[in-house]
């Protein structure tokens, strides 16, 4: 089985690192048996990064007060990474990665994969990008996304079998080859019939109970040996809308604001104002008939407090001077707003004031 992780970001550091390092311990329990290791590729956005990792290895910490690990992809049987580049961006270069040579050439890929990761941003995620993608698909890969937010294009081909991912684990990178695993959460996989509607993931969604024998199966086994609380869902559908819905509270107001995730729960003012997020969301839901929980709410409430220090992903892509994923988090609420003929003026309040953080000055 052949697994591709596309995306050198947080999240594609950290399940690359923790795939790896599983798949090693498992290489060193069969030394001296026939047993052929599984194939795990990295691709990152620039062959720079790819480089850097493969000559000075992943700086890995399963907690922010756990110890650096230093992983090496080439000396691990099966393991290999390369970078990508192209029209399309998969994250922004550092610095270094436009001025720092390096002499080694990454592993040219040509072997197609059985399963692909996306750990992209949404905005990265165009028809560019679906262009590359279909080099590395053969007729019976499965695709994995793993973003936030909710697409409402059409932009996924009708013969791919796309599955959906909610993960609320947390990462931080601290620069192109360091991550740290900053929250342990659980990571739900569904397929993507109910959001994208396409012909070959309703095939799949017929035959779900007899995904023990696939590569879904074959990729739950592999998340939960290298430590991943992984499932199958049965409302993978619910799962999306719920996190969009925590997203869409959170994430604008903490890039707004500049302030860690806890700090939303400093003042009532603060409170009231993501409430009022809340409340339009859910009455844009009812409307849509997409189901959901007061109980979101204490959701919401309780991942400020588990993450109070940490950095929203919007945040940080404001910091950096990055596009952010607004338009498709609250973006995706307004989108369903005016498909009921109704208003979300606080949701596209927050669009505006993001996008008029991270748009470049008119002329």
């Amino acid at each position: 089985m052949r697994i591709d992780i596309v995306g050198g970001g947080s999240l594609g550091l950290l399940f690359f690192s923790k795939l790896a390092l599983s798949w090693h311990t498992d290489d060193m329990e069969h030394q001296g048996n026939d047993h052929q290791p599984d194939r795990l590729h990295l691709w990152t956005r620039t062959k720079a990064q790819a480089q850097h990792i493969c000559q000075e290895g992943i700086l890995f910490q399963t907690g922010q007060d756990q110890p650096v690990q230093k992983l090496l992809p080439t000396s691990i049987s099966g393991c290999s990474v390369a970078g990508v580049e192209g029209s399309f961006k998969l994250e922004q270069a550092a610095p270094y990665e436009h001025t720092t040579p390096y002499e080694h050439a990454t592993e040219t890929i040509t072997e197609k994969a059985d399963l692909i990761l996306l750990t992209v941003k949404q905005q990265h995620v165009n028809r560019e990008f679906i262009q590359w993608l279909s080099e590395r698909v053969h007729k019976h890969t499965i695709i994995v996304t793993m973003q936030n937010g909710l697409r409402t294009d059409r932009i996924w081909p009708d013969a791919w079998q796309v599955y959906v991912a909610v993960t609320t684990e947390g990462a931080k990178k601290l620069s192109p080859v360091w991550v740290v695993h900053s929250g342990h959460g659980a990571t739900s996989i569904g397929d993507a019939a109910a959001l994208y509607g396409t012909s070959a993931a309703r095939d799949m969604a017929k035959s779900i109970q007899h995904y023990d024998e696939g590569t879904i199966a074959f990729l739950l086994k592999s998340l939960t040996k290298a430590g991943f609380n992984a499932s199958l869902s049965k409302d993978i559908k619910l799962e999306v809308y719920r996190k969009l819905m925590i997203n869409a509270v959170i994430n604008p107001l903490t890039a707004l604001w500049r302030i860690a995730n806890g700090e939303l729960l400093a003042s009532k003012s603060r409170i009231m104002i993501m409430r009022q997020l809340f409340d339009e969301a859910a009455a844009v839901y009812g409307k849509n008939d997409i189901g959901w929980s007061e109980s979101w709410w204490n959701d919401i409430l309780q991942v400020c407090c588990a993450t109070s220090a940490n950095t929203s992903s919007m945040l940080a892509d404001v910091l950096n001077g990055r596009p952010t994923e607004i338009s498709w988090i609250n973006g995706a609420i307004i989108g369903l707003a005016r498909r009921a003929n109704m208003k979300a003026d606080a949701h596209e309040w927050m669009c505006r004031l993001i996008e008029s953080l991270t748009t470049e000055e008119a002329d």
